[in-house]
């Protein structure tokens, strides 16, 4: 079996259930009210007026770089690669989105807070081309009425940096311009402020430098707090997790985890989902690597694994192959550009193995993790963060599979606790983040 007729016969045994939970949400979507692109509307009275609505959100999502990149609109169908797509997640009935955009490759300190502009400057054109069908989210209630109008609400996170520095200024401008959640720890080996528990693969460094956050790592947690910026924990080392967790006076999420009780190999630990839950927070479930039966499969062909798992590692871990000269004259951030790029395209190449097929994850194995944090912590602590990118493959073929999940938590749990899992955990956490 190819890799195209897995995920084709994935989508056809999905239709039914896919048919119904469209159904079952359809009654909350009506078509576009004209609400500004950088909502920040506090519409109280939409808020209220949408509050049956079912909200279904991933908390990690990257689609800017796909944007950026590759020059795709993903609102348009078919439009090839891989990894997530606004048209696809739309017809599977997501409504709400993180959009992390992910400044990859751009570890140097002057050039991290470049990226996140760039990006953001992408994204947020992109969202005022598409007016119609999206609009970027300050706010729950934003969300709320954005989603009540028919159209994708977007609230907009940073992964693998905003500035290495932890720049307070930085930060504050990236706010203004509609920056609402950090993952915290970066993903090299060295910033300023946090251990990264990437660094070895991603930089070369022991993830041990500050012990977990430092005086400058605190600063930034009481900054985030003060301006009701969500704080991330993932790739945070434990000693990271744990001090972001202590020093944050409003809840943290740790947004596209494994449960390591439940994997029995890597993820998040038992003892940091229950801080996190006693914070207020939640942890979302990634959709890649939570089967028992594809980590046994990788353990039993490492030659495979490995060179399936290269193409991210290298895009991920990107260093450019050439100094800065002196005299430089834009031919350096030139030449970067370029091959960062390449990097990012070749994951559209990738196909997984035929081996790797029968033990690929499925819907079940997810809710598995699902179910593990509801008997530990609750419901109101887990969420979805299926982290889809190119360049491999997860619980869902493509992003028409969402109400897969969903079905699968109707197994697991009541009517109640999925509307928490699906949407309403981010909601609430949002709101108690920015509250004054």
């Amino acid at each position: 079996m190819t890799f195209t007729g897995a995920a084709e016969s994935r989508q056809a045994a999905a239709g039914t259930t896919r048919r119904r939970f469209l159904g079952w949400m359809g009654a909350g979507i009506a078509g576009a009210s004209g609400l500004p692109q950088l909502s920040g509307c506090g519409d109280a009275a939409a808020a209220d007026a949408t509050d049956a609505t079912q909200i279904v959100m991933d908390g990690h999502v990257h689609v800017t770089n796909r944007v950026f990149w590759e020059g795709v609109d993903p609102w348009q169908p078919n439009i090839g690669g891989g990894g997530w797509d606004f048209a696809r997640a739309r017809s599977g009935g997501v409504n709400c989105i993180i959009e992390n955009i992910g400044t990859y490759g751009y570890w140097n300190y002057d050039y991290t807070p470049k990226q996140s502009l760039r990006l953001l400057e992408t994204l947020l054109k992109f969202a005022s081309s598409h007016g119609d069908k999206m609009a970027i989210a300050l706010t729950p209630s934003d969300a709320r009425a954005i989603i009540a109008s028919g159209r994708m609400a977007v609230f907009i996170g940073c992964e693998s940096g905003f500035d290495h520095e932890g720049d307070t200024l930085v930060l504050e401008a990236l706010y203004r311009l509609g920056l609402r959640t950090v993952q915290f720890a970066t993903q090299t080996g060295f910033n300023a402020f946090a251990d990264s528990a990437t660094a070895p693969l991603q930089g070369g460094q022991a993830p041990t430098f500050y012990g977990g956050i430092n005086d400058t790592g605190r600063k930034l947690v009481a900054k985030m707090n003060d301006l009701g910026i969500l704080i991330d924990l993932t790739h945070g080392t434990p000693q990271t997790m744990a001090q972001v967790i202590a020093a944050s006076r409003a809840p943290v999420v740790a947004s596209h985890e494994v449960i390591k009780s439940v994997s029995g190999t890597a993820g998040i630990t038992d003892d940091l989902i229950q801080a996190i839950a006693a914070k207020g927070g939640l942890v979302g479930i990634h959709g890649a690597g939570i089967s028992k039966r594809y980590a046994q499969w990788a353990a039993a062909n490492p030659a495979i694994a490995a060179a399936e798992n290269a193409p991210v590692g290298a895009m991920v871990g990107y260093q450019p192959s050439f100094p800065r000269m002196p005299g430089d004259h834009g031919e350096y951030i030139a030449r970067f550009d370029s091959e960062l790029k390449a990097r990012w395209q070749a994951l559209n190449n990738f196909h997984e193995d035929a081996s790797a097929l029968p033990f690929l994850p499925t819907a079940d194995e997810w809710a598995e993790h699902v179910n593990y944090v509801i008997k530990l912590v609750g419901a109101d602590h887990v969420a979805i963060g299926l982290d889809m990118v190119p360049g491999r493959t997860g619980v869902l073929a493509d992003a028409t599979g969402y109400p897969d999940l969903i079905a699968a938590l109707g197994r697991i749990t009541t009517a109640d606790n999925i509307r928490k899992i699906s949407g309403e955990n981010y909601m609430r956490v949002f709101s108690q983040v920015q509250a004054p």
